[in-house]
């Protein structure tokens, strides 16, 4: 239980977030958005009268506003995540964002059985197959709810019904399971339990700082690699644009466009599968990187309380940690711009679809490794320790 903002009688509260793609819902007629409301319905009923308040509108305020602020909160209100995957769901750059900030700080808060993957329509490469998508990856270890054919079945059908009712009482265990009680701080519980789960084989601090050291220097030889294809890709399309605009004025009409468009689709075919490979290879090193960097982070207040001497190395650190965030920042709004200019290009022709839906999914990988990197800030921020401007 924990007590109301009001300070009045406790209760037990609890919220979530339904993340879905928009256009999916309109294809399904408004099922997704209504399944929710099922979802509420049935929670209400298992709980006595207990309201589970769901934020299902990217267009409203509150979703923009509220769901990262609550999650930021360190899971001090039970919140659930469900993501209802569809092949448009791993295509969504908002959506892989969302998902990947909560299965971040789900796993380190301990909080796994909050996020609750709801699969609506098979998806490539999960659960069981061999995909590259470390998103994907990632969900396996979660345990998620099969709808692949409920989502065929009438609302009003028993066989719905019941797979309603299963989705509300895996929310009600999950509730009960978080254990929170009036007056605990959870972060210190939290980073106990972790520090006595480890096992003999589990790696301690020092084999974490190791392997993200390790992995920064792989992690840029990457991204100067990453950078490279995609000048390269720069290039083929530049010059693509001004081939067919010499064959409209020299009057060679469609045929002639359609020409050199699948030539440029052959060329970028090996540029694009590379930066999907290497945005792959990225990830992985960036989780190291990120492990490592995070308990750096989070043991610097405890360091410098005990050694004020270490502040200056301490300081030293965040400063580079910043300056390679912004950088980071400053190359992601041209990726973006990258990613949001795929989209029309697909239309043009379907020998442009393959290569340009692997760069997407490469440069949003892409994308996801920035946001790791603003939360390294974001810690920093929250750590206490004060640093000057300066270098020196």
């Amino acid at each position: 239980m924990i007590r109301s903002e009001t300070g009045g009688e406790e209760h037990h509260y609890s919220r979530g977030f339904w993340s879905y793609v928009r256009r999916d819902d309109e294809i399904e007629g408004g099922r997704i958005s209504a399944l929710a409301a099922l979802v509420q319905d049935q929670y209400e009923l298992l709980t006595g009268g207990e309201k589970l308040p769901l934020f299902l509108d990217r267009d409203a305020i509150e979703w923009g506003q509220h769901w990262k602020t609550v999650i930021d909160k360190s899971l001090a209100s039970t919140t659930f995540f469900i993501p209802v995957l569809t092949p448009a769901y791993f295509e969504s750059p908002e959506c892989r964002r969302e998902l990947q900030e909560f299965i971040r700080k789900a796993k380190r808060l301990g909080y796994e059985d909050l996020l609750m993957p709801l699969l609506y329509v098979n998806v490539p490469g999960f659960p069981n197959e061999l995909s590259q998508d470390p998103l994907i990856r990632s969900l396996r270890q979660f345990q998620y709810e099969d709808w692949t054919e409920l989502s065929l079945a009438d609302p009003s059908s028993p066989q719905h019904r019941k797979g309603v009712r299963r989705l509300a009482l895996r929310l009600r265990q999950a509730n009960q399971d978080a254990g929170l009680a009036e007056g605990v701080s959870t972060t210190p519980q939290i980073d106990l339990r972790l520090e006595e789960g480890m096992t003999n084989d589990s790696p301690g601090l020092l084999d974490r700082l190791a392997k993200a050291e390790e992995a920064l220097p792989k992690s840029n030889d990457i991204l100067r690699l990453i950078s490279q294809d995609i000048n390269l890709i720069g290039q083929i399309m530049t010059e693509g644009t001004a081939c067919i605009k010499r064959a409209d004025q020299q009057g060679k009409g469609f045929a002639a466009r359609l020409v050199t468009v699948r030539r440029v689709a052959s060329q970028l075919d090996c540029p694009t599968q590379r930066i999907w490979e290497w945005s792959n290879e990225y990830a992985s090193h960036l989780h190291d990187i990120n492990t490592g960097f995070r308990d750096l982070i989070e043991r610097a207040p405890a360091e410098v309380q005990e050694n004020p001497d270490s502040q200056a190395g301490f300081c030293d650190f965040f400063r580079s940690v910043t300056r390679v965030s912004a950088a980071a920042s400053a190359a992601l709004e041209s990726i973006q711009k990258m990613i949001d200019a795929c989209a029309p290009l697909k239309g043009m022709s379907r020998d442009l679809r393959p290569p340009l839906r692997r760069l997407e999914k490469g440069l949003t990988i892409m994308v996801e490794g920035g946001q790791v990197m603003n939360e390294w800030v974001q810690l920093i921020q929250a750590s206490g320790i004060i640093c000057s401007e300066t270098d020196d």
